[in-house]
């Protein structure tokens, strides 16, 4: 995959969550991680099965691009 901000090739890999489901919140509705299993959210993974999200990575500036299935993941 190309990078959409420096053009540079991506190396694809994996981010692991441990125990909990990893979950994107808006940051203005943040209250910190022991709060956070109560927010809504964009589910990116569940909490037991395989908790494992394919990422692309870019070491030229330093950013990540995920894809998210948006329809079955907002809780």
């Amino acid at each position: 995959m190309e990078c959409p901000y420096c053009h540079q090739k991506m190396e694809k890999g994996v981010i692991y969550g441990h125990r909990s489901a990893l979950k994107w919140i808006e940051e203005s509705r943040d209250k910190g991680p022991f709060i956070s299993q109560f927010q809504k959210g964009i589910k990116l993974t569940d909490a037991w099965d395989l908790n494992e999200l394919e990422t692309y990575y870019c070491r030229d500036c330093q950013k990540m691009i995920i894809d998210v299935d948006i329809k079955s993941n907002i809780i």
